[in-house]
């Protein structure tokens, strides 16, 4: 049943006095918000039809009402009012990022970092892949003659660095002929196709023994790119949930993050896509407990060589969505602006 324009402007008060004050919601509080005029009693009726419908609930202990999942998913998706992010809410965020660009993996737990303390919400970040990840560029260090570093950069911009222990000492001219083997041979190619094959073909075109060190540098990549294609996921400022009465219990609290804290949560988030760029997700749409009494936001970044991450934040079901969501996004584009114009990569 299709709601009157009534009935939406009171679950439209409900929703936003109970974000503020956390308190079931009576009529009068109700009449206070609404700009038409119009008797308690005729709210108070109106409050009773949308509970029938399954839009507000009435807790035991009280006279009041408070938003069910389905009164806030009509509120995201109708009536919450649009919020307008004032730059100077992200500006000091966006500024210290850009003096931290540096190992990616590093920048996205800094930003799920900055986006909690932007929305007062524990923040999910997802390190970003692409479908084919591999190396794009490998370097080899020399730090003495048997001692080198070996660095290699992904084709998502992740850069990681290993010491590598020899068992014979290296030539400078080594170190040069591994360098161009590697960068010749092992970039922009699958993880399978990292072989002994290809090893042995490349040691035979550098004119130069360096077997070990090829095989230190791809037994490296190898472990790299496995990694990286498995995807990190990382909670940050978990601590914020503790500041809504709906995770007092410390027990609850900890159900919900231990959840969202390992590699398995990915299944469970909502993932944006080009024709819903920020997907929103309440309640018992997240199916069963410990998430069915939570909301997830989630929104998505991209690098430069186009590898996709997530962005997004967990909290009560009792968020105030137009302002998180409003924050999230500018972040998320304020973090692609980083990424994809970073003079330096």
């Amino acid at each position: 049943m299709a709601l009157s324009d009534r009935k939406k402007q009171i679950l439209k008060a409900v929703v936003d006095d109970y974000v503020q004050t956390a308190e079931p919601v009576g009529s009068r509080a109700v009449v206070a918000r609404l700009k038409t005029n119009v008797s308690s009693a005729t709210v108070r009726n109106e409050m009773a039809d949308l509970e029938r419908m399954g839009y507000l609930e009435q807790p035991h202990t009280s006279a009041g009402r408070v938003p069910s999942h389905l009164g806030y998913r009509l509120y995201v998706d109708e009536l919450m009012n649009q919020y307008s992010v004032v730059p100077t809410e992200i500006d000091q965020f966006v500024s210290t990022l850009s003096l931290r660009m540096g190992e990616l993996d590093r920048l996205i737990t800094e930003a799920g970092r900055m986006v909690s303390e932007l929305t007062n919400h524990p923040a999910i970040a997802v390190s970003p892949t692409m479908e084919e990840e591999a190396v794009r560029r490998f370097e080899v260090i020399q730090v003495d003659a048997e001692t080198v570093v070996l660095v290699l950069v992904t084709t998502s911009d992740i850069i990681k660095n290993r010491i590598c222990h020899l068992t014979f000492p290296l030539s400078d001219l080594e170190v040069t002929a591994a360098n161009r083997a590697l960068n010749a041979h092992f970039t922009n190619i699958p993880l399978e196709d990292l072989t002994d094959e290809r090893i042995t073909a490349a040691e035979c075109g550098a004119g130069a023994d360096i077997t070990e060190l090829l095989v230190a540098a791809i037994d490296f990549a190898s472990d790299v790119l496995n990694t990286v294609m498995r995807r990190d996921i990382y909670l940050e400022g978990a601590s914020q949930i503790l500041k809504y009465p709906e995770f007092h219990d410390p027990g609850k609290a900890m159900a919900l993050l231990d959840c969202l804290s390992d590699r398995n949560a990915l299944s469970l988030l909502p993932v944006p896509d080009d024709k819903n760029p920020v997907q929103i997700r309440i309640g018992s749409e997240n199916g069963t407990a410990p998430l069915d009494n939570a909301s997830i936001i989630m929104t998505s970044f991209h690098t430069a060589r186009g590898a996709k991450g997530l962005l997004g934040v967990v909290g009560p079901t009792r968020m105030d969505y137009a302002k998180v969501a409003a924050r999230l996004c500018h972040f998320a584009e304020e973090l692609n602006h980083l990424l994809n114009h970073d003079t330096r990569r």
